[in-house]
């Protein structure tokens, strides 16, 4: 059965709100796989526990690289800071009920398709990119039908541009949220207050990575909604627009009225991605489909893909991917879809080699490797061995953190020596997710004289001032004795952010 947008939401309960975002919103998917926020959920619902302070808090940041290899900074709050945030979303959670079914009631299709919402594979409220079309529907065939045009568009640095009064703005318009400002005991100016808190004070952007923010930009987003919905049929996808029109000039149209709304709330169009696309077009990616038209034959003759079969769609894919302009999706679809067939063990060995190299020139595929690659065909511990340390070697020498970070992680799952690990190289590139990746290797084989130099090199940040900032390296690094305010409270309640293996 259909769910309206409101119906999404209703179905969460302020405590579901408040439990999810804390202990699966607070590290982005982007980040490797070590964190667990069970600890800290377990401290939060503690009866006497400290409040956390209600301050200005720095966050921590990791460049994440995207299928174009361009780096995407997400940020990692504070936990106190991100507490608050779940905190104050759960005791308003009925007026944000409210506000979203308000203005999402007159929409006869969901316009918004990724949101937050109880899912049927995971705890968590949010996931890129889930859609279950029982629920959701396919709105597309609809109000595509007898259109001529498809207009893309979508918002600028979305995330990073989106000003937090803008929030008191959506829920309560410009005029009334400017004449209460500074009020901090109407709800939505301390849902502003907390948000720029999570941010060391500042007004211009929410993290990319914490669930909270997907709740926050939906506020905004949802408002510009139902000032476009009366007149124009579209879906959009976080801060992406597909809206379905008659001729050019209702293109163009659809495209300054989205503009202007835009502007309200000091957002603006990316014009560089904006695009008017005469119908009718596939619904999917054309990529997908042409890479879809040669797997279906796969296993069609024998049960199993043979090594020319899985090296034609490799070489398939590679050639996509140059036809349009990189993009390394193009790579992981092929990889993610050969990994549910029954390959050959020569044809296995030719997508482990194939994938790895990949990755050795596209880091967007390095993150991928293990999940549908190395796991799935049981890659021997020698060849491992052998991929490994040459994905370490190649991006340890040209600063691609997430690379790296990714291969000292798969370095200790697999329990394998890094040949050229030096945790004084690591320590000099100062950043935390990799600092603290190198911290999980030196404790798995014991290496006491790195252990010694990175506790000397969080000192130092905590010295510097910077122990927030590198938060997730520094507060697993030091010991509760060196640690101050709420950060020793969590120590002595024995609180870790990291699973179990990796602690």
């Amino acid at each position: 059965m259909l769910k309206t947008y409101s119906d999404f939401m209703n179905e969460i309960t302020p405590d579901e709100l408040y439990d999810r975002l804390i202990q699966y919103g607070l590290f982005s998917e982007k980040l490797p796989p070590i964190f667990d926020c069970s600890d800290f959920l377990k401290f939060c619902k503690k009866e006497k526990r400290p409040i956390f302070a209600q301050q200005w808090y720095p966050y921590a940041v990791f460049y994440s690289m995207k299928n174009v290899n361009i780096p995407r900074t997400i940020g990692i709050p504070a936990p106190m800071a991100h507490e608050r945030v779940c905190a104050c979303l759960k005791q308003n959670w009925s007026e944000l009920q409210k506000f979203f079914s308000t203005v999402t009631s007159e929409n006869t299709i969901n316009i918004s398709r990724i949101h937050i919402r109880k899912m049927h594979d995971t705890n968590a409220l949010f996931k890129m990119n889930y859609s279950n079309w029982k629920t959701d529907g396919t709105p597309e065939p609809d109000i595509s039908l007898g259109k001529k045009y498809l207009v893309k568009a979508d918002i600028s640095n979305c995330f990073p541009s989106i000003y937090t009064h803008a929030i008191p703005w959506a829920i309560a318009t410009k005029n009334e949220a400017k004449n209460n400002v500074g009020d901090n005991t109407i709800w939505y100016n301390t849902l502003d207050l907390e948000t720029r808190n999570s941010t060391n004070g500042e007004t211009h952007g929410l993290l990319i990575g914490p669930h909270t923010s997907n709740i926050l930009s939906e506020l905004i987003l949802c408002e510009i909604d139902r000032n476009l919905s009366n007149k124009w049929e579209y879906t959009r996808k976080i801060d992406d627009y597909f809206c379905y029109v008659n001729s050019k000039d209702e293109a163009e149209n659809f495209l300054i009225q989205l503009n202007y709304w835009l502007r309200e709330y000091n957002l603006t169009i990316n014009h560089k991605k904006t695009e008017i696309v005469e119908l009718p077009i596939a619904t999917a990616e054309q990529w997908a489909n042409q890479i879809q038209d040669k797997i279906v034959y796969l296993e069609k003759f024998h049960p199993y893909v043979d090594y020319l079969e899985v090296q034609a769609i490799m070489d398939f894919c590679i050639e996509l991917m140059h036809r349009n302009k990189d993009n390394a999706s193009i790579l992981f679809y092929g990889i993610k879809v050969l990994s549910g067939h029954n390959l050959t063990p020569n044809a296995k060995k030719y997508v482990e080699k194939a994938a790895t190299s990949l990755g050795l020139n596209y880091p967007y595929i390095v993150p991928l490797l293990d999940q549908f690659v190395y796991a799935p065909y049981k890659t021997s511990f020698e060849d491992l061995k052998i991929y490994i340390n040459r994905i370490f070697d190649r991006y340890i020498s040209k600063d691609c953190f997430e690379a790296v970070s990714y291969a000292i992680y798969y370095s200790t799952k697999y329990n394998l020596v890094l040949e050229n690990f030096n945790v004084e190289t690591i320590i000099s590139k100062n950043d935390c997710i990799l600092s603290l990746c190198a911290l999980i290797y030196c404790r798995h084989y014991n290496l006491r004289k790195s252990l010694d130099l990175l506790k000397k090199h969080a000192k130092s940040l905590k010295k510097n001032g910077d122990f927030i900032a590198q938060w997730p390296f520094t507060f697993e690094c030091l010991t509760v004795g060196l640690v101050e305010d709420s950060w020793k409270e969590l120590k002595k309640d024995k609180v870790s952010f990291l699973k179990a293996e990796y602690r």
